[in-house]
C-alpha cells in the first residue's frame, strides 16, 4: 500500500508557529546558521520574538535558555548534527537540569540528509533519552507532526523532536479522526502472527512492509510508537501477553533508541517473546548517497529478511 503524500516538513511547522505566536506573546523562535526553516513570515511578523544567531549552536541554546528564565517559551529549530551535538553541554545543563521551556526541533534525522553523509544522526535518540527531564518524540507522518506539536508547547521542560529533512514531504499514513496522543503508542494493525513497531520516518517503510505482507495473507500487526520518552510501557506489557515475535524499525543506530526502550520494557516484564531489532548497525557508513543506498551498504534487513525471521520465530 502506497501512502499519500501531505505537506512538507517546514511548512507544518510554519503554520504551527504563526497560529502560536499569533496568540501567545511567550512564544519566541531561536535558530542558528542561517537555517529558518520557511519562518520569513515570523520573522517579519514578530521581529521582536525572532532570534538568529548565525553560526554559534552552542549560544543559540544559552540564549534560548535565557530568554526562558524570564517566564517565555523558545522553539529552536536545526539540522539534528547542528542542533544537538555541537551543543550538548548547554542542552544537558540549561535546557535539561533547568527544566527550561525549550522545544528542540531537529531536522535530516537518520540518513535523510543523503550524499552529507558526515551529518547522519543515527544517534540522537539515544543521546536525548538519556538525559534527566527530557522528553523525545518522533512523528512518522503528517498527523502525528501536526497533533504533537501543540501538545509538546504543553510540556513543562525540555522536549526533542526529531524530523526528516526539513523540505521532504510527510506521508499521510493515519486517518484525519486518528487520536494521536503523547505517551501513548498508536496501533494501525492488530495482528496473530507478529508485530512491527516503529518510530518516526521509519513509519512510512514499515507501513508499506506491513501492508505488502497483510496482503500476501501474512497477518502481521503494526504500532506506531511516537514517542520514546515518556515510553509506552503498558503498550509492550500487552505485547509481550500475547507471546507474539516483535520486530522494531528505526532510521537510528540499535543501540539505544526505540530497539533498546522496547527491549527493556520486554526485560522488565518478567517474560519473553521472540525479537529483532531492525536499525543501524554499530558503525560509521563510508558512503554518501541516498537513505536507501546507505541502509543496504550498512547491511540494514530489508523486508524480506525480517519477513523470513517472522516466519521462523
Amino acid at each position: 500500500m502506497t501512502p499519500q503524500w501531505g505537506a512538507a516538513v517546514n511548512e507544518v511547522f510554519a503554520d504551527f508557529m504563526m497560529e502560536l505566536g499569533a496568540r501567545d506573546r511567550d512564544v519566541y523562535y531561536v535558530v542558528s546558521d542561517g537555517n529558518i526553516a520557511g519562518m520569513q513570515e515570523f520573522e517579519k511578523s514578530y521581529p521582536d520574538r525572532f532570534v538568529n544567531v548565525g553560526i554559534a549552536e552552542q549560544n543559540a541554546v544559552s540564549m534560548a535558555f535565557g530568554i526562558c528564565s524570564t517566564g517565555k517559551r523558545v522553539f529552536l529549530w536545526n539540522n539534528v548534527c547542528f542542533l544537538l551535538y555541537r551543543p550538548f553541554d548547554q542542552i544537558r545543563i540549561d535546557a535539561a537540569f533547568t527544566r527550561a521551556k525549550i522545544r528542540l526541533i531537529g531536522t535530516s534525522a537518520g540518513y535523510t540528509r543523503g550524499p552529507d553523509i558526515a551529518q547522519a544522526s543515527v544517534e540522537d535518540v539515544a543521546v536525548m533519552r538519556a538525559l534527566p527531564n527530557m522528553t523525545v518524540v518522533c512523528p512518522g507522518d503528517l498527523r502525528e507532526m501536526q497533533a504533537l506539536l501543540p501538545q509538546i508547547d504543553e510540556i513543562d521542560g525540555p522536549v526533542y523532536m526529531r524530523l526528516p529533512k526539513d523540505r521532504s514531504a510527510l506521508p499521510v499514513i493515519h486517518s484525519a479522526d486518528a487520536q494521536v496522543t503523547l505517551g501513548r503508542a498508536i496501533e494501525i494493525f492488530t495482528g496473530n502472527d507478529a508485530v512491527v513497531i516503529c518510530t518516526g520516518h521509519a513509519l512510512e517503510e514499515a507501513h508499506t512492509w506491513v501492508s505488502g505482507w497483510r496482503q500476501d495473507g501474512i497477518d502481521v500487526g503494526l504500532i506506531s510508537m511516537h514517542t520514546i520518552k515518556p515510553f509506552d510501557q503498558e503498550a509492550i506489557a500487552r505485547l509481550v501477553r500475547s507471546s507474539l515475535p516483535v520486530v522494531t524499525i528505526e532510521e537510528h543506530s540499535t543501540i539505544g533508541g526505540l530497539g533498546s526502550a522496547v527491549a527493556e520494557a520486554i526485560a522488565e516484564s518478567g517474560h519473553g517473546v521472540p525479537f529483532l531489532r531492525v536499525g543501524v548497525p554499530d558503525r560509521h557508513p563510508h558512503v554518501a548517497g541516498d537513505p536507501h543506498v546507505v541502509k543496504k551498504h550498512m547491511g540494514m534487513p530489508g523486508p524480506e529478511e525480517v519477513l523470513a525471521w517472522i516466519q521462523r520465530s
